[in-house]
């Protein structure tokens, strides 16, 4: 009889013990995301505010000189660095020398883009939003060095 009484000490001892784990484990988990949240919302400020300071202007491939040019844009967590050859007042190759991203890597056929159209200004590729604008920008800035 007294064994039972010890056997059912021992169990409820256990019980409280698994209680007290998942609550502190649950306490882990709650803290660990909120950090993660935190983080977030940094890296996304960090970025926007990196976005607002690029600035492209209107480029007439028409005042483009014959060449080839190199361009660079940051865009918080983006980071892109390109060279633009120039011919005969045409965008003959863009060449990605750097493309910091996270998802971002579909963003990377708008070169294509730029080359077929001949100007740096083309849409946005859909779930790349910071990539595109920082390729653009990059991409801007390297034929303003071609301006006549």
């Amino acid at each position: 009889m007294q064994f039972k009484k010890l056997k059912q000490k021992g169990e409820g001892t256990m019980k409280k013990g698994i209680k007290r784990a998942g609550v502190i484990l649950a306490g882990v988990v709650v803290v660990f995301g909120i950090l993660v949240f935190v983080m977030f919302q940094k890296m996304s400020h960090q970025t926007e505010a990196a976005l607002a300071k690029q600035e492209n202007v209107t480029i007439d491939m028409s005042q483009v000189k014959d060449g080839i040019y190199e361009g660079s844009s940051d865009g918080g967590l983006v980071k892109v660095e390109v060279e633009v050859e120039v011919k005969d007042h045409t965008i003959t190759a863009i060449h990605l020398l750097r493309h910091d991203n996270g998802k971002g890597k579909p963003a990377e056929a708008m070169l294509d883009d730029m080359v077929a159209q001949n100007t740096d200004d083309v849409d946005a590729v859909s779930g790349a939003t910071a990539s595109s604008k920082t390729i653009r920008n990059a991409v801007n800035k390297a034929l303003q060095k071609g301006l006549e």
